[in-house]
């Protein structure tokens, strides 16, 4: 019996080759996209996921409020919070304290590197984010000046040797030069996968050498990271509240001093990569409501692909129609017949799963890179995915497979044999199967319109600074070139170049999040309002290099020491409880126990994109080395401003790296979240219309097959070309109307919500979506039109020679 169906089977392909393309193409090309949607899904949805004790590890957020007012709800604390939660709040097991170090340099004897990721951190986090160790014990890591490297870092700097016991020398300016740390083992990189990917480990203990341990206490410096591993029977609601309790307990006075307060919660560590409702993040993550519209857009385009199989099965069903009432008259049954369909349709869509599994094993990588999406190559093999292939199969078995079955079977054989069928093609357009497809389609690529109108719309927003014709380099390696004043050597060698405008340093340039952060600032002789301000160090020239305007004063003076003077920006000035920009001049700053005088007031600017908001900001003047240059070249200069700077560079620091970007491009970065989702859903979009040209093409082409024997008798009857056209792609325009008239409502609907997740957000004018049902009449009129076309100029005689 299986013979024969695979014997039918392939008759059927072979005899009828451009609708068994267009149905097993559609199917292949459909579920392949859906497929990279649910791989990225996944990808983004695993972080911390996998870690032993994932449902347990919380992290406690700040909730800072000034005056009832929310200031910022921010995921990095102070230690005594932690501290004090491990000692005295039922419910938590253990603590581990993360504190980001930033950029150092670090190496051993004439091998140096650059690193970012470098923490430190306790030996809790080894057993809370299943550090896998190499080399060296854990516990080492109770004792100050002690470090863990990665297997990566340890590989570049010392080579295949096992370099515990060895000396890491690390210069950062938060060490005010170079210290010597003893390697005390080798860690795994972190998968991909986690929030915080540290190459670099310093134990926290060091903090203890540096500082002393009443940090341990301390409330006042909110710069770390703080993570607990719960009981497992314990109440999150409870916990919070003692955690509070236990704040208020430890510092409330000194919050209700300032007229302030805090709020600790608690979130779940597998969640954090899919929040974006913290600031102070490590690395942005992805919003979470972003990965189920893309559930969505997946669900639209596999619907599409299985309507749009239905159609072409129904379509095909009046072909078939003599061959089901041969084999009901030669004593075939209803069940065999199901049998054989549901067999044709397991197959069909077995093919389509093959063909879609061997299109992401080799085009994954490819399509990884175009979209920009930084999944693992790994993702797109066949054995993570077997089991989303097995569920196409089957489910499309399922939707695709047995109703098509169903109709198909249920065909009178008396009927059938003399032709005198009844049941019409036209009842396969009645039912809503090809104007669902239609309202998906018109919904998707009103989608993308909006998704792309909205980034250009972000891209466009005045920020305050300009940041075209800006290339940005890295300071030279700054232990490998020894100690020196790098802004006075650059300044008078890339300075002085005659492409280069202006020339200044920053220790965090645009696009970047400034992580120096405190509410310690107010004006002398004034409380402190608990207000969050974040401290930014820039050198001489900062101001006119990206053109921010004075709204009052003037720029530091470069005579004076390092820190003698403060600019303030204009939400800075009314955080200070200030309204006139003149008024700030000449008051003093106050920070702990010191002050500096402020001698301008500037506009606001955007540190960061469009969609954070402008924080308010002080600006400290140095001299010392700082982290980042940027460079003003005039327009179309580019290529031989970097030439210039880089033979420079290279010839005044020749063992350090010359590392360098256009500031437009980096700043773009920030907004790679809604590039991806630019990306995935043209992708979706390109499949939709692909899917719904195929879909469109494969019903008209059976609907006019089965017409074209009327088409030549009316021809013969002295019908004219326009007659025959109205005939055929009549009835389509009420169908387009309820597509119009469902999808453009529905469309409206979906893209406002999705909208109101921004700031600021683009206006969705008529033409969103009367430029999406233009396109959806095009590729219909167009597809109908070459089928029609076809039919008509078929010579009569040809069709009718076998009546």
């Amino acid at each position: 019996m299986l013979k024969n169906y695979f014997k039918i089977l392939w008759r059927k392909l072979w005899s009828d080759k451009v609708n068994s393309l267009i149905h097993i193409g559609g199917l292949a090309v459909g579920i392949s996209a859906v497929l990279i949607l649910l791989i990225y899904v996944r990808f983004e949805q695993s972080f911390d996921a996998d870690l032993p004790f994932s449902e347990q590890l919380y992290r406690v957020n700040l909730t800072t409020q000034t005056d009832g007012d929310i200031v910022e709800t921010g995921s990095r604390t102070s230690p005594g919070i932690g501290e004090n939660i491990l000692k005295e709040v039922p419910g938590v097991e253990a603590l581990s304290r993360v504190v980001i170090l930033g950029e150092v340099i670090a190496g051993f004897q004439d091998q140096f590197i650059r690193e970012e990721s470098i923490f430190l951190t306790d030996t809790e986090y080894f057993d809370f984010f299943d550090v896998k160790m190499l080399h060296g014990k854990v516990a080492s890591m109770n004792e100050p000046m002690q470090v863990m490297i990665s297997n990566q870092i340890s590989e570049k700097i010392f080579g295949k040797e096992n370099p515990v016991g060895k000396t890491l020398q690390i210069n950062s300016t938060n060490f005010d030069g170079t210290v010597d740390f003893q390697v005390a083992g080798v860690f795994e990189s972190p998968a991909s996968n986690r929030h915080l990917r540290p190459e670099i480990l310093i134990s926290y203990a060091t903090l203890h050498q540096f500082i002393g341990k009443e940090i341990d206490q301390s409330y006042d410096w909110v710069n770390l990271y703080t993570y607990l591993k719960l009981n497992p029977e314990a109440s999150i609601t409870d916990l919070e509240f003692a955690a509070n309790e236990n704040l208020q307990r430890h510092y409330g006075e000194a919050l209700e001093s300032n007229h302030s307060k805090w709020d600790l919660s608690l979130q779940s560590v597998s969640s954090i990569h899919t929040s974006l409702d913290t600031t102070g993040e490590y690395e942005k993550g992805i919003d979470g409501k972003k990965l189920s519209y893309f559930l969505w857009i997946g669900l639209f385009v596999l619907l599409m692909v299985y309507l749009n199989s239905i159609n072409i099965s129904n379509a095909k069903a009046l072909n078939r129609a003599r061959e089901i009432g041969v084999r009901k008259v030669s004593g075939g049954t209803k069940k065999h017949l199901f049998f054989q369909f549901t067999f044709e349709s397991l197959a069909l869509n077995l093919i389509a799963v093959i063909l879609a599994s061997v299109l992401i094993a080799s085009s994954g990588s490819l399509l990884n890179n175009l979209l920009d999406l930084g999944l693992p190559d790994s993702d797109f093999q066949l054995e993570p995915n077997l089991q989303y292939l097995i569920g196409f199969w089957l489910i499309g078995t399922l939707l695709s497979g047995i109703y098509p079955a169903l109709v198909l079977t249920s065909f009178s054989p008396a009927n059938a044999l003399k032709g005198t069928l009844k049941w019409k093609m036209k009842s396969a357009f009645s039912r809503p199967l090809l104007v669902t497809q239609l309202v998906f389609c018109l919904i998707i690529i009103a989608g993308v319109l909006t998704v792309y109108k909205q980034l250009e719309f972000m891209r466009d927003q005045q920020l305050g600074l300009s940041l075209e014709d800006k290339l940005v380099f890295r300071s030279p390696m700054l232990y490998v070139e020894g100690s020196g004043n790098y802004q006075e050597q650059l300044q008078n060698s890339v300075g002085s170049l005659n492409s280069v405008k202006k020339l200044a340093a920053t220790n965090e340039i645009p696009g970047t999040e400034v992580y120096w952060r405190s509410d310690d600032f107010h004006l002398k002789g004034k409380e402190k309002n608990g207000l969050m301000y974040t401290m930014l160090n820039v050198g001489e020239g900062y101001f006119e290099v990206f053109g921010i305007e004075y709204l009052a004063g003037k720029s530091f003076n470069p005579a004076l020491e390092n820190g003698s003077e403060a600019i303030i920006n204009r939400k800075a000035l009314e955080a200070l409880g200030l309204e006139n920009p003149e008024e700030a001049l000449g008051q003093t700053l106050a920070f702990g126990n010191s002050g500096v005088p402020i001698v301008a007031v500037v506009e606001n600017f955007r540190q960061q994109g469009v969609n954070v908001e402008v924080e308010p900001l002080v600006l400290n003047f140095s001299k010392q080395d700082l982290k980042y240059y940027v460079v003003d070249f005039e327009k179309g200069n580019a290529e031989k401003v970097l030439a210039e700077i880089e033979y420079v560079f290279e010839k005044q620091y020749a063992s350090s790296p010359f590392e360098y970007y256009f500031l437009d491009e980096h700043f773009d970065r920030q907004y790679k979240s809604e590039q991806q989702f630019v990306k995935l859903f043209g992708l979706a979009s390109l499949v939709a219309v692909l899917i719904a040209v195929m879909g469109i093409l494969g019903v008209t082409n059976q609907l006019v097959i089965q017409r074209t024997k009327e088409i030549s008798i009316r021809k013969i009857l002295g019908a004219s070309p326009s007659q025959i056209m109205n005939l055929i792609s009549g009835e389509y325009v009420i169908w387009l109307a309820v597509c119009f008239l469902v999808g453009v409502p529905l469309s409206y609907f979906l893209l406002s919500n999705w909208l109101e997740n921004f700031q600021i957000q683009v206006s969705l004018g008529w033409w969103f979506f009367a430029l999406p049902a233009v396109s959806i009449l095009l590729i219909f009129v167009l597809t109908t039109l070459y089928q029609t076309l076809k039919a008509m100029f078929v010579n009569p005689s040809e069709t009718l020679k076998s009546e």
